[in-house]
């Protein structure tokens, strides 16, 4: 692969993109199961790196519902937005990128009061411009 000095954005309607989705969207069924979906606000990829960030929602369109799962305390308390960050990374060179078995978690936040995904490129050397700063 290439190297990248810019993030690409992960188009619409693509194996690969649908691939991914469901890989970074995986995290968040397991917390919710169906009830919770996410609508994408920034989805790029920058070498076998991919970060998504996007809002919260109930399948409904409104608010998530959160009863019964363990962010309901934090929903409740006012400590819980409705933000929903993750890091992804492929896992080798020879994986498929329309595979989401491909797509490893490096790291993430469900419902982050904070700008959670500050010290992820650090953290993980990923190039800051990947997560627009």
């Amino acid at each position: 692969m290439h190297a990248q000095s810019f993030p690409e954005s992960l188009g619409f309607d693509t194996s690969v993109r649908e691939a991914i989705f469901e890989a970074a969207t995986a995290r968040l069924h397991k917390a919710f199961g169906d009830r919770v979906q996410v609508e994408v606000e920034h989805f790029d990829r920058i070498g076998p790196w991919v970060f998504l960030r996007g809002r919260m929602h109930g399948t409904d369109g409104e608010r998530p519902y959160y009863a019964g799962t363990a962010y309901e305390a934090r929903r409740a308390d006012g400590t819980m937005s409705d933000v929903y960050v993750i890091l992804l990374k492929k896992a080798d060179d020879e994986s498929a990128d329309n595979d989401p078995r491909s797509w490893r978690l490096a790291d993430y936040a469900i419902g982050p009061t904070d700008v959670a995904w500050l010290t992820w490129p650090d953290k993980h050397e990923v190039p800051r411009v990947l997560f627009g700063f």
